[in-house]
């Protein structure tokens, strides 16, 4: 069996199709959980946080001059668009002697596809299952060609993700926070600890002004954890554990979505804001199959490569349970 010339092209074709039906019939969190950016170029990004220009003054006295200041700088936001790929060969004697080259070629598009996804699904989720590691975690660290992440594995202010009391983030007015709460189990009472941190104790911008910081998502793993959340969130009356027929005020505050690679075995459960715009997941070229003859000795080579990272600009979780340590 010859190559002819118009057989990459044709594998190519038939590759990209798999590819698409397969990925259409996964279903993923990632591009759920993140505000998804495409288009972006070169090795990675960096953006500056400028904050709030400060309070309004009120003026004193009829034709006072209007106090003019220049913007100040916040923090540094760094993202690195990490490269993945894979890659197959068959010999000469293989490609030849192999009748159903076209479908080989197929299977591969779909297995590459499920891989792709795993990896976006992996780098997605690591964020939460790492976000407390006191270490920090290589999914952070936003260091590429030309930029040096100073914050290393660990956020942009030094602190981890999910900040414990005791370890807690400061804001640019000096004040402190914390957005993790150590072993917890998931109960009513403790997603009403979590909801209230995030949405009243944390609620402040840079500048200490009160925000608004929304929940929309209670985020939890698959099993037993996914489950509670449906009866808190869902139950009419009676809430979970509880002797009372008294309306359950939390009925509907936050859509329980389970993510099957948050880590299992672990207690931790996630209040916040799905698609938000301080967790960006950003594609820095999509999959891209290629497939030639190798001139050599006349093999052949396919090969899958795509490349994304995540850029984070705040904290739009909060973490229930989990450990001290991560």
């Amino acid at each position: 069996m010859g190559l002819r010339s118009n057989l990459p092209s044709v594998y190519l074709k038939d590759m990209y199709k798999v590819h698409f039906q397969t990925k259409k019939a996964a279903q993923v969190r990632w591009s759920e959980i993140y505000s998804v950016v495409t288009g972006v170029k070169g090795a990675g990004d960096k953006e500056t946080q400028i904050l709030n220009l400060g309070d309004l003054e009120r003026h004193l006295v009829e034709g006072q001059d209007i106090n003019f200041a220049s913007p100040a700088e916040g923090w540094p936001f760094y993202v690195k668009y990490h490269t993945f790929s894979k890659g197959l060969k068959l010999s000469f004697e293989a490609k030849e002697d192999n009748t159903k080259l076209g479908d080989l070629m197929k299977r591969l598009a779909g297995t590459w596809t499920k891989s792709s996804i795993d990896a976006r699904e992996t780098l997605g989720a690591g964020i939460f299952n790492n976000g407390g590691t006191l270490s920090g975690h290589w999914s952070f660290d936003g260091t590429h060609q030309g930029q040096s992440d100073p914050s290393g594995y660990l956020m942009y202010d030094s602190v981890p993700f999910f900040a414990l009391s005791g370890n807690e983030y400061t804001k640019k007015d000096g004040s402190t926070y914390y957005n993790s709460v150590a072993n917890l189990d998931l109960d009513v009472d403790n997603f009403a600890t979590i909801y209230n941190l995030h949405v009243a104790t944390n609620a402040y911008d840079e500048n200490g002004r009160p925000i608004t910081d929304p929940v929309d998502t209670l985020l939890t793993r698959r099993g037993a954890d996914f489950q509670m959340a449906k009866r808190i969130q869902t139950a009419t009356k009676g809430l979970p554990g509880g002797q009372l027929n008294d309306p359950n005020i939390w009925e509907n505050t936050a859509k329980p979505i389970d993510w099957a690679y948050l880590t299992p075995g672990t207690s931790a459960f996630y209040v916040g804001k799905r698609g938000s715009e301080d967790m960006q997941f950003h594609i820095r070229m999509m999959g891209t199959f290629d497939y030639f003859e190798d001139k050599n000795n006349r093999g052949v080579k396919a090969s899958f490569m795509e490349r994304f990272g995540i850029l984070l600009k705040g904290r739009p979780w909060t973490r229930g349970g989990g450990n001290s340590a991560a």
